[in-house]
Parts: C-alpha cells; sequence; structure tokens
C-alpha cells in the first residue's frame, strides 16, 4: 500500500466516524505505519509489511526510548552546563521525532539540556568504561571503527587580508554561519569558556539539526585580541534516523551522507576573517593547516548507526 493510501486510511480512521467501521486491530495497524512510515517503505519495498514487523518496531522504539532517556538523565547530570543547544527541525509528513527514539529523546528533553552535542552523544554511545555507571547498559554493544586519520598544509597560498574587524567576537562569529543558515543565525547563542586567569579562551556554538538523520555540530573559534581567528575546529556527529530498520533487515540503519554535506566547508572560511587594521601582515609566513579524523559506531544489531568526524583549522609558522 502506498504512502498517500495508508495516510488516507489513517486520517479515515482518527479523524472522522468511519472508525466504527473497522477493527482496533485495523486501527492500530494504520496507526503504527504512519509512525514508522520512512523505516516501513525501506523494509517492505514494494511488498506490505507484516503486523509481527509494525509490533517488533513499536516494540523496539519503546524499549530504545527508555533506555535512551535513562542514559541521558545519568549523562546530564554528571555534565556541567554550558550554552543550550539550537534545534532545526524539517516538517516533513512524518517528523524524525515519530520513528526514531534518539530523536524522540533529544526534542522532548532540548529545554533541559545544555551540554555539548557531542559529547552527549559520544557517552552515549560509548559509555565510559566505568562498571558502575548506569547508562552503560545499551551501548556496551557499539563498537568504534577509526575510518581515517589526517594532518596536512593546505596548499592555496593564503594572504593576509587588508581589511578591518570592528565588532564583537559573538557578532563576527553569528556572521560566519549566516550564509548557512539565514534565517536561524540571529537566535544562536555564541558560548564561551575562560582560562584559568579568567581571560576568554575559546568560543563555541552548538547545533543539532533533524533531518532524516540526527546531525550533530559543535564549533570551535579561538580569537585573538587583534579580533582575528586563527584556529577553529568542528565536531560532526551523524546518527542514523533510519535504526529501527536494523530490527527487521541487519545493516539497514547505515548512517549516511549528511543533509547539506556543503555546510562542513565552513571550516574552511573562516579564516578568510581579517585581523584589524594594526595586525595588518602579523601572518605573513604563516601556513594554513588542517587535520582530524572520523570513525564509524557499529551496533551489533544495526549495523553503522553513527558517524563522528573532527575538522580543525588553525595558523602556524612552517616547521624549520
Amino acid at each position: 500500500m502506498n504512502v498517500k493510501k495508508y495516510a488516507c486510511v489513517l486520517l479515515c480512521l482518527t479523524l472522522t466516524g468511519c472508525g466504527n467501521t473497522v477493527s482496533d486491530a485495523d486501527r492500530l495497524r494504520a496507526e503504527r505505519y504512519y509512525q514508522y512510515l520512512p523505516i516501513c517503505q525501506k523494509i517492505s519495498a514494494d511488498a506490505d509489511i507484516t503486523d509481527e514487523q509494525l509490533e517488533m518496531l513499536d516494540s523496539a522504539f519503546q524499549s530504545r526510548r527508555e533506555n535512551y532517556e535513562q542514559t541521558m538523565y545519568h549523562i546530564v547530570g554528571d555534565s556541567s552546563y554550558m550554552n543550550q543547544i539550537y534545534y532545526l527541525t524539517d516538517e516533513n509528513l512524518v517528523t524524525l521525532r515519530n520513528y526514531s527514539p534518539m530523536a524522540s529523546v533529544l526534542y522532548q528533553h532540548k529545554d533541559e539540556i545544555a551540554m555539548n552535542p557531542i559529547l552527549l552523544m559520544r557517552r552515549a554511545l560509548e559509555g565510559d568504561n566505568n562498571p558502575d555507571t548506569d547508562y552503560d547498559s545499551y551501548t556496551e554493544q557499539i563498537a568504534r571503527t577509526v575510518k581515517s586519520e589526517y594532518k596536512e598544509t593546505v596548499q592555496e597560498e593564503w594572504e593576509s587580508p587588508k581589511s578591518i574587524y570592528t565588532s564583537s567576537a559573538e557578532v563576527l562569529i553569528k556572521s560566519l554561519f549566516l550564509p548557512f543558515y539565514p534565517d536561524e543565525t540571529e537566535n544562536f547563542q555564541v558560548g564561551h569558556t575562560t582560562d584559568s586567569s579568567g581571560n576568554i579562551d575559546m568560543y563555541y556554538v552548538y547545533l543539532i539539526e533533524f533531518h532524516e538523520d540526527i546531525e550533530c555540530y559543535a564549533y570551535y573559534f579561538y580569537i585573538n585580541d587583534s579580533g582575528a581567528i586563527y584556529q577553529a575546529a568542528m565536531d560532526y556527529l551523524l546518527y542514523g534516523g533510519d535504526e529501527l530498520a536494523g530490527c527487521v533487515l541487519p545493516d539497514a540503519a547505515f548512517a549516511g551522507n549528511g543533509y547539506e554535506e556543503e555546510k562542513l566547508d565552513i571550516l574552511e572560511e573562516i579564516l578568510d576573517i581579517p585581523p584589524s587594521e594594526e595586525s595588518v601582515g602579523t601572518y605573513d609566513g604563516y601556513q594554513l593547516c588542517r587535520s582530524g579524523f572520523s570513525r564509524n559506531y557499529i551496533s551489533e544489531t544495526d549495523g553503522v548507526i553513527a558517524r563522528l568526524e573532527h575538522h580543525t583549522y588553525v595558523l602556524q609558522h612552517p616547521e624549520n
């Protein structure tokens, strides 16, 4: 049965009186099919998904959601609070939080979580290797494998810009995101950390996006006294929205490519922000270097359910 037909059936059962003519089992099937629609389409292809498969999906959703909620409760309770995470969501026919237990928990408790989303997700996936920690019960079966690591000098010639930067650090950082989030940037929260002397040493922005997958971002910026960004980094974690498909089809929940991969290019642009007029020429002779790594998280049940990437860009003197 196609998407429109099932949607019509569900609307008929829930919004009109025709529900009186069908059994409770038919109503439950329609409701479940609609809730897990993207998963059902992936599993069933041209054939109808069975009642047993729908039951498996629903049971897995409830069980995993409860586990994730307990996991988040312990992680957040043990962590220092920082800036709130900014959430962006798509308004689809069936939203991600309907069929992804991880997205459901994150969204329901979004106003209670004020910590680095990458740290949150990594702890949820990896645990902490402490047998006394309550939240390791689900994550102990998740393996992580390094896909790649790199460290290189960017070959393109970098020239000291001649423009003048006069705004605040927060305004500067928000301006970096404007081309990528034109309607959202003003609402971003820019946090900062301090060193042992109480001076600001790093600025950061936390984002979570719900599309077909959960996309978590943590951006880090280091700005000198002249207003120039001399180092920046980004952690990016993609968590597969189709994780429940692995309950029925092995390895079906592969965490694929991000919703908009071009947003990863932001780190290649931020070092074009110019120093102040007094510092023009300060960075002559420096090299722009980048490094990073990526790894997969593999569940025995679901296959590859998440992918983590880290990218760092820094200006530094060439090695002698």
